[in-house]
C-alpha cells in the first residue's frame, strides 16, 4: 500500500506539502496544499496505486483537486492522471514539448506550458524550468523564495539523474538541463524518485552535473 509522509515535519517551508510513496515502477506524487491542492506527478495509476484512498487519508476531496502537474509524460508519473479524472476536473498541465504523447486524453483540461510560466499553488508560485533529456518535454519546478525544486526525472539525490536512452531522451541535453539546475540556488530537492533532500540540494545537483558531465570512452 502506498504510504504517506508529511513533509513539514522535516523541513519548515514544505509545511502543507505530502509525499505518496508508490509501490513498484511508480513516481513519487506530491500534493502541494490542501483545500486547492496542486499534485505533482500522479503515479503510475494501477491497482497497487490508486491514488484516491491516499488523498482522501489527507482530506482531499474530487472538489479540492485544483491542478495536476506532470513533469514528464512517462507513465509511471503520468498515468495516475487518469484515475484522478474519474471523479475530478483538473487543469492539467504538461510541458508543450511532451503534450504529443498525452495531449489528446486531457483534451480541455489540458494546459501546455513552457519555460518561465508560473503556476500559481495554494502555497505558492512554481516556475516552469524546461529540462529535456530524459524526455523532449521534461521540466522542473522551482520557487526562489522558499528555493524548493520538484525535479522530476531530471536530477536526483546523491549524484544521480535521469535515464537519457528513451525515445526522445539525449545526454547533451540532460547535461545541459544539469548545468541550468546547477545555477539556481536550492535547498529542498524534491525528485519524481527516491528520498527528498531537505538540506543543502545544490551539492547534490552539482554531483549529478558532475557525474553526466564525465567524459565516455
Amino acid at each position: 500500500m502506498p504510504q504517506i509522509y508529511d513533509l513539514g515535519q522535516y523541513s519548515d517551508v514544505l509545511k502543507d506539502v505530502h509525499l505518496i510513496v508508490g509501490e513498484g515502477l511508480c513516481s513519487n506524487i506530491y500534493v502541494v496544499g490542501k483545500e486547492k491542492a496542486t499534485v505533482i506527478d500522479t503515479g503510475v495509476g494501477n491497482r497497487t496505486n490508486p491514488v484516491w484512498p491516499q488523498l482522501e487519508e489527507l482530506g482531499i476531496k474530487p472538489e479540492n483537486v485544483s491542478k495536476v502537474i506532470l513533469t514528464h509524460a512517462h507513465h509511471d508519473h503520468a498515468m495516475g492522471a487518469f484515475i484522478i479524472l474519474e471523479r475530478a476536473s483538473p487543469k492539467i498541465y504538461v510541458h508543450e514539448k511532451d503534450t504529443q504523447y498525452i495531449a489528446y486524453r486531457f483534451g480541455e483540461l489540458l494546459v501546455k506550458v513552457n519555460e518561465g510560466d508560473i503556476i500559481e499553488t495554494e502555497l505558492w508560485p512554481l516556475e516552469v524550468y524546461w529540462t529535456p533529456g530524459h524526455t523532449s518535454g521534461s521540466m522542473c519546478l522551482y520557487n526562489k523564495e522558499k528555493k524548493i525544486l520538484f525535479s522530476g526525472d531530471t536530477v536526483f539525490p546523491d549524484g544521480n539523474y535521469g535515464r537519457y536512452d528513451g525515445e526522445s531522451g539525449s545526454l547533451e541535453a540532460i547535461i545541459g538541463s544539469l548545468e541550468k539546475m546547477n545555477k539556481l540556488d536550492v535547498e529542498v530537492m524534491l525528485a519524481g524518485h527516491g528520498s527528498p533532500v531537505f538540506s543543502d540540494a545544490n551539492k547534490h545537483i552539482e554531483q549529478s552535473f558532475n557525474q553526466a558531465s564525465r567524459p565516455r570512452y
